[in-house]
């Protein structure tokens, strides 16, 4: 085949394919032959169909079969050849037989334009304060305590008060109408939680089973609720219950009913530990990992194509909607690609791309790559998540899209193992004391 290429711009490239005469006919000639003998039109024997016939009913069939069959072929050479990497799928814009009987196509590249990178070695980075305080602790044994809450009537014919949980009738009104679904049966608000207003749990308050009441509460003008923000809302209130909130105790019983593992009270406090400090960890490395990037990105500017953002953008949206789907939430996601948010994921999308060319560049560069045993753990997270066996991986998925895209990740991770090693660490206290303000 012929292969050349046109530039249409520094990330965008024309390439053009000839497919010689001799190999074109060659292939439609079998496509004839094998179209015969399956054809079954009136008034012809299988196999004796004239040409002229089988033209005027298969024809288009038959050069499109063929004109596939090539594209398929050819366009991974034809950019091997011409080393060009689309960084999204490419268009073919036009294909035709010509009249000496080869068959050309056009395909547009979106490529990466060339680009230089210098200082990514020795990134200025802050690494984050471990805020991690035993305090932590306590308040996430307070959280379980009110998962592990039980509710009972008041021993005594009492009123309600703080802590206490009320069930409730309630509609709200603004400037004497009421608001639109604003209105809730057996809602329950637990006094002191200020779920709804501050001034609805202190109107509760020492109010009983059958009471009805009215108040009025004053809402900023941020306030989420468009129909309420900085307005007075007068609000009609029916009490139905109250219940009294009783907190299991704090000992080894108790630890032993969150989870049959823990023996004792300590053993469950070392475990909330244990996980508040690791997800501490993973958070200062979240935050370097995302330094290192913004660093990288302020040292080089690369023109992309609308075309790669939009690609990046369908992907980012898609797994909105497939984490909705999976949580079993019934919304139309097909809401998700409206102009509004695909806007806001704009700019991330055009900050993955970006990351992901500037990491492959610095692989090339440091020559990271992965070893034998990196890329075994490759197959085996794959099979995993398929939940197969790596052979069957290697066999049926080994030249796939998943395994490369599972590669190129395992790749970005190194590089950026890579860059934190090289990078210069600030304490955060440091900078808060040369900081002018100490702030």
């Amino acid at each position: 085949m012929n292969v050349s290429v046109v530039d249409l711009s520094e990330n965008q490239k024309k390439l053009q394919v000839e497919i010689p005469a001799e190999k074109v006919q060659q292939e439609v000639e079998e496509k004839y032959r094998e179209t015969a003998r399956k054809a079954r039109i009136k008034g012809f024997r299988p196999g004796k169909v004239p040409r002229g016939i089988l033209k005027s009913y298969y024809g288009k069939t038959i050069e499109q079969e063929v004109s596939s069959g090539f594209i398929q072929e050819t366009f991974p050479q034809a950019l091997r050849e011409k080393d060009l990497k689309p960084l999204v799928e490419a268009d073919i814009s036009e294909s035709h037989f010509e009249d000496n009987g080869s068959f050309t196509y056009t395909a547009i590249i979106d490529v990466c334009p060339p680009f230089e990178l210098e200082g990514y070695r020795g990134l200025e980075v802050v690494r984050p304060k471990d805020e991690f305080r035993e305090e932590q602790v306590d308040l996430e044994l307070q959280h379980i305590r009110e998962q592990q809450a039980v509710l009972r009537a008041p021993e005594s014919d009492r009123p309600a008060r703080q802590g206490d949980v009320v069930m409730v009738d309630f509609t709200p009104f603004v400037d004497g109408a009421e608001i639109p679904k604003g209105a809730m049966k057996d809602y329950m608000v637990e006094i002191g939680r200020e779920t709804i207003h501050p001034e609805f749990d202190k109107n509760l308050t020492g109010h009983s089973a059958g009471d009805v009441l009215s108040f009025e509460a004053d809402y900023p003008d941020d306030a989420p609720n468009k129909d309420i923000a900085g307005k007075k809302v007068r609000f009609e209130v029916t009490v139905r219950d109250v219940k009294e909130k009783i907190l299991p105790e704090l000992n080894d019983e108790f630890a032993q009913a969150v989870e049959s593992r823990f023996d004792t009270l300590d053993a469950l406090k070392q475990t909330i530990r244990e996980q508040l400090q690791r997800r501490q960890k993973e958070k200062m490395e979240a935050d370097m990992r995302e330094q290192v990037t913004n660093r990288l990105l302020e040292k080089v500017k690369i023109e992309l194509t609308p075309k790669v953002i939009e690609r990046e953008v369908d992907r980012l949206i898609a797994g909105l909607r497939r984490q909705f789907e999976g949580q079993g939430l019934k919304i139309d996601t097909s809401r998700f690609n409206s102009p509004g948010i695909r806007a806001e994921y704009r700019p991330q999308a055009e900050k993955n791309v970006l990351q992901q060319l500037i990491f492959e560049k610095i692989a090339d560069l440091e020559k990271i790559e992965l070893t034998e045993d990196e890329t075994e753990q490759v197959f085996r997270d794959i099979a995993r998540f398929a939940r197969t066996d790596v052979a069957t991986v290697k066999e049926e998925y080994g030249d796939s899209a998943l395994v490369e895209q599972a590669r190129e990740n395992k790749i970005q991770e190194k590089v950026l193992d890579f860059l934190k090693e090289e990078a210069h660490y600030t304490e955060a206290s440091e900078q808060e004391e040369s900081s002018p303000s100490g702030a």
